[in-house]
C-alpha cells in the first residue's frame, strides 16, 4: 500500500506514482495493492495540537483503505503459501464406504462380480438400461463398452477398481488386468512402490486441480505411442465419482491422418518433450492400474515412425503428394 504527504496539495503524488511503477517493474517482485492510495496534502495544516487528523473525512478513508490493505495482505498471504499436498489422504485401501458400496462381499475375492452380482440382483442379459439418453439391454451395452478401440477402467470414488472392457487376455493389453481384480481396492492393483504416485494422480482429480493427467509410457516398441488417460469423472452437480483410465494406441490415428492429408511429422528442435503431458506436470511415473507402466524420463521422439509419406487416398478428396 502507497501512502504520502504534502506540505501542498500534489507534491508526492508524482512520486507514489513513478515508487508504484518501480515496485511494480519486472524483476522487483513486489506485490502492490491495487486500487486506493493515500496521499495526504497541505500536511502542516492537517493536524491538530494532539497530532490527529483534523477531518474526520480523513480520518474514515485512511481507515478504509488500512481495513482493505489488511485484507488484501490475507489474501496475497493465501495465495502465496504452499499448497497442501492432499495425496496422503487417498484411501487406497477402500476402507471407506460411497452410496454406491456393496456391501458383505469380499472386495479381493476372485469371484467378486459374481458374489455381488448376486447380492444386488443386478440386471443382466436383454434387459434394458434406461441412460441419459438412450435405452440399451445389458448385452448392448457389454457389446458397446468392448468395441470401444481402447482398453477403458473405472474406479470409483471410494478407490474401488469396478470395471474394465475385457475382452483380451492379460498378456495381449498395454496395462494388463484379469477378470479377478475387479472390486479390488486399487492397493490390490498397484505395487506397493508406486503407491504415493498413484494418489498423487487420484488427489489431483479428486480436487479438481486437473481435468484428465496424461502419461505416455513408451515401454511398447518404437511403433506405438501408448497413452495412459487418467479422466475425472462427476455426477450432475460436480460431485467426483471416480476415475476413468483409458489406454490408447496413438500410432494408428497418426497413421492413418498423415496418410489422408499427404503430411509428415517433424521433429522440432525447439522443444524440449516431457514424458508427461503438460496436464500434470509430474515427473514422476504413474502405473496404470494393472502396475503395467513403467518410468518415462527419456526425451520423447516426436518424428513418427510413419514419417515415410505416403499417396494419398482419393477417397479423401485430398490433393495426392508429388
Amino acid at each position: 500500500m502507497l501512502v504520502g504527504a504534502s506540505y501542498y496539495d500534489q507534491g508526492s503524488s508524482r512520486a507514489q506514482l513513478h515508487l508504484r511503477q518501480i515496485l511494480e517493474a519486472p524483476g522487483v517482485n513486489a506485490i502492490v495493492m491495487p486500487g486506493n492510495e493515500f496521499l495526504l496534502g497541505k500536511v502542516k495544516e492537517a493536524f491538530d495540537e494532539q497530532n490527529n487528523l483534523k477531518e474526520q473525512g480523513t480520518t474514515d478513508f485512511l481507515q478504509t483503505c488500512l481495513e482493505k490493505f489488511v485484507k488484501f495482505i490475507k489474501v496475497v498471504s493465501s495465495i502465496n503459501e504452499p499448497q497442501k499436498d492432499l495425496s496422503a489422504e487417498e484411501d487406497l485401501e477402500a476402507t471407506g464406504k460411497i452410496d454406491t458400496t456393496i456391501e458383505g462381499v469380499d472386495m479381493s475375492a476372485e469371484d467378486w462380480v459374481e458374489q455381488a452380482s448376486e447380492k444386488i440382483d443386478a440386471v443382466q442379459g436383454d434387459t434394458y438400461v434406461k441412460l441419459n439418453r438412450g435405452i440399451l439391454t445389458v448385452n448392448q451395452l457389454n457389446a458397446l463398452l468392448a468395441s470401444m478401440p481402447m482398453e477403458l477402467t473405472f474406479a470409483d470414488s471410494n478407490n474401488q477398481f469396478l470395471f474394465y472392457n475385457y475382452t483380451e487376455d492379460k498378456e495381449e493389453m498395454f496395462a494388463g488386468r484379469v477378470p479377478g481384480q475387479v472390486g479390488n481396492p486399487l492397493a490390490n492393483c498397484h505395487p506397493p512402490a508406486t503407491y504415493k504416485n498413484v494418489k498423487w494422480v487420484l488427489s489431483q482429480l479428486r480436487h479438481g486441480n486437473e481435468d484428465v493427467v496424461r502419461i505416455h509410457v513408451p515401454t511398447h516398441g518404437p511403433d506405438k505411442y501408448v497413452v495412459h488417460s487418467y479422466q475425472a469423472m462427476h455426477d450432475d452437480t460436480g460431485n467426483y465419482m471416480g476415475v476413468n483410465e483409458y489406454v490408447l494406441d496413438f500410432q494408428p490415428i497418426i497413421d492413418w491422418y498423415l496418410q489422408q492429408t499427404g503430411q509428415r511429422l517433424a521433429k522440432d528442435e525447439t522443444v524440449e518433450v516431457d514424458a508427461t503431458s503438460s496436464a500434470s506436470k509430474k515427473q514422476e511415473e504413474v502405473d496404470s492400474v494393472s502396475g503395467a507402466s513403467e518410468q518415462a524420463t527419456s526425451e520423447v521422439d516426436s518424428v513418427s515412425s510413419a514419417s515415410e509419406s505416403a499417396d494419398v487416398d482419393s477417397v479423401s478428396s485430398a490433393s495426392i503428394k508429388s
